[in-house]
């Protein structure tokens, strides 16, 4: 009887990985925020005409292949963001368990697939298009593999695993330099503190990475030099910003925000999983009862939206930390006492790596950090792993949290599916199927649609063609340009709302060449929240309100959690002959301050 509620719970938890992953795969398809994934978009799409990139950030070099591949299509490229993102999760957690825990490899495949189904929380808040967040996670994610099969006997192992440590250090450096640094020191800790004959195997994962950004220097910027300058002009212009990413600000300690009602629901959560060990097989057919309740609800959750317990970001933190606090009591600190260096290695580096993911940042490390907050789960699985030693079930003590695991990623999934960042609510009542560049489609909110079909609709009769450069000086519409198939001209987002948001908007599109220039539109909102100083900023380039006439207006729709105060926007058409206003720009920047230029 124990035997087949094991096996039965462990097919209704396949099944259950099952239907989370296919739900993220079907709303894949649906909803587009204004303006973080606009700038993703614009950047995946081309990347290269632009000389300086935001937060120091090259993941749209990386993304722009598989972005040609799906044809431009969305919901493709979110389909494989999501994908990819599940197998590296499952493959680490494979890897966790079968080095740490004595169990057979199909009962570690259900068991880690459960507990990858974590990794999903990467797009909480429904990021599901790449983006530089994505690619630090994957990334962090390949280094572990790598290192975990660097342990394997086997030497192809050992070298693959090598070879894939130094592709995860190139791609973190792509997507966030700070993280890429901080990777780089864990992984030389890790080798030393275990004291692995490897050094010369990391030597190679050093030159795998170095090789790697050498071609990207050669591909990116025709060799090393022009990298290093490109590196080092978007770290000037994100101080210039003054939106807190300086290196007086990196290395800080962020206060931890929760509830008390999240702090209750962590609690009881550790209390329940601590007392499933403990009861064992003594009451073997009381918990398996308790634990299919949870894949129920667990389902439920997944493919009827309803959430009873809303799952925030921070119990992804809480919910390990009091599972390990809890597990350090048991049999007099049998946990602690029986570790071994490997086990510690990986509980520790398991511990970090969400602050390493989102050191740079200038957003709150534990709320950014819970976007990578599977690392923590990995980390109970390390530090528990001293019970696999002692005669406990495998099942019995991994299965529940498995399931745990999938309880948290369902409510956290589904709250970003009823309330996506930036978007109308609950993605369930979409139904306005929007075309967009490329083959794809996404099926939008009624507002946002008829929002952006009327902004391209009157935006072609105007005369506005596909390619035309752009300004944009809204501040937050990013996402406009893309669907208008139009090039966005210093950025791929000119930033509002931050202390230096005008200067660096005369400092980037002052790199683009007055030809462009000379022939852009502009995208103003006068009155909205966000908006760049439209005087300022045109005449950078030698423009004024009476070089342009107003061709379309919209309304952009109104989001209550971050433009509740949405205003009026006027897409301005160049009445200047091109050869007079690309004149008139170079006067402007022989005019400019030496120390501007």
């Amino acid at each position: 009887m124990p035997v087949l509620l094991d096996r039965t719970l462990l097919v209704l938890s396949a099944v259950t990985t099952g239907n989370l992953f296919a739900s993220l795969l079907y709303y894949s398809g649906y909803g587009l925020n204004l303006a973080d994934e606009g700038f993703y978009l614009n950047f995946i799409a081309n990347p290269f005409p632009y000389a300086i990139n935001y937060s120091a950030s090259l993941f749209g070099f990386v993304y722009h292949w598989p972005y040609q591949w799906a044809g431009g299509d969305i919901a493709v490229l979110r389909m494989a963001n999501v994908t990819f993102t599940m197998s590296l999760g499952w493959i680490v957690s494979f890897l966790v368990i079968r080095r740490l825990w004595t169990t057979r490899w199909p009962e570690a495949a259900v068991l880690s697939a459960g507990i990858a189904s974590l990794a999903l929380c990467n797009f909480f808040g429904w990021w599901l298009t790449p983006s530089y967040y994505s690619l630090t996670f994957q990334s962090l994610l390949m280094v572990m593999t790598g290192l975990l099969l660097a342990e394997s006997p086997a030497r192809i192992y050992q070298v693959f695993g090598w070879i894939l440590v130094g592709v995860g250090g190139w791609c973190c450096f792509m997507a966030k330099p700070t993280s890429a640094a901080a990777i780089a020191l864990v992984v030389v800790l890790y080798v030393v503190v275990l004291r692995r004959k490897s050094l010369l195997l990391m030597l190679g994962a050093a030159v795998v990475a170095l090789a790697l950004l050498i071609a990207t220097a050669y591909f990116v910027d025709a060799g090393i030099t022009g990298l290093l300058t490109r590196m080092i002009n978007s770290a000037e212009m994100e101080i210039l910003l003054g939106a807190g990413h300086e290196v007086s600000l990196m290395f800080r300690i962020d206060w931890f925000a929760t509830s008390r009602s999240q702090l209750g629901i962590a609690v009881l959560v550790a209390i329940a999983y601590l007392l499933s060990i403990l009861m064992g097989a003594t009451h073997k057919l009381l918990s398996s009862l308790v634990l299919a309740a949870v894949l129920i609800l667990t389902i439920a959750i997944a493919l009827l939206g309803a959430d009873p317990i809303s799952i925030k970001p921070s119990t992804l933190f809480l919910v390990p930390a009091f599972t390990c606090l809890g597990a350090i009591f048991y049999r007099e600190g049998l946990v602690l006492t029986a570790q071994t260096p490997t086990s510690i290695a990986l509980a520790l580096t398991f511990l970090v790596l969400p602050h390493l993911f989102a050191l740079g940042s200038n957003l709150n490390y534990w709320n950014l950090g819970a976007m990578a907050g599977f690392f923590w789960m990995l980390a109970v699985i390390a530090l528990l792993s001293p019970l696999s030693q002692q005669g406990c079930s495998v099942a019995a003590t991994l299965l529940p949290l498995s399931l745990l695991a999938q309880l948290l990623t369902a409510s956290l999934v589904n709250g970003s599916i009823l309330k996506p960042f930036r978007q109308v609510k609950d993605l369930h009542a979409y139904t306005a199927i929007m075309p967009m560049p490329g083959r794809g489609k996404l099926v939008l909110s009624q507002l946002f649609h008829g929002y952006l079909a009327t902004a391209r609709a009157q935006a072609r009769a105007a005369g506005l063609e596909a390619g035309t450069p752009v300004v944009d000086l809204t501040g937050l519409s990013p996402t406009l340009l893309y669907v208008l198939e139009t090039r966005a001209l210093g950025l791929p987002w000119l930033l509002g709302s931050q202390p230096g948001s005008n200067a660096v908007a005369v400092e980037t599109l002052g790199l683009e060449n007055c030809a462009d220039l000379a022939k852009a539109w502009l995208l103003i909102e006068p009155e909205g929240p966000y908006r760049l100083d439209q005087a300022s900023v045109m005449a950078s380039f030698g423009a004024g309100q009476a070089d342009y006439v107003a061709a379309a207006t919209f309304d952009p729709p109104v989001f209550d959690d971050e433009n509740p105060n949405a205003a009026r926007q006027f897409l301005l058409k160049p009445v200047r002959p091109a050869a007079l206003a690309e004149q008139t720009c170079r006067e402007a920047r022989r005019r400019r301050p030496l120390s501007q230029k």
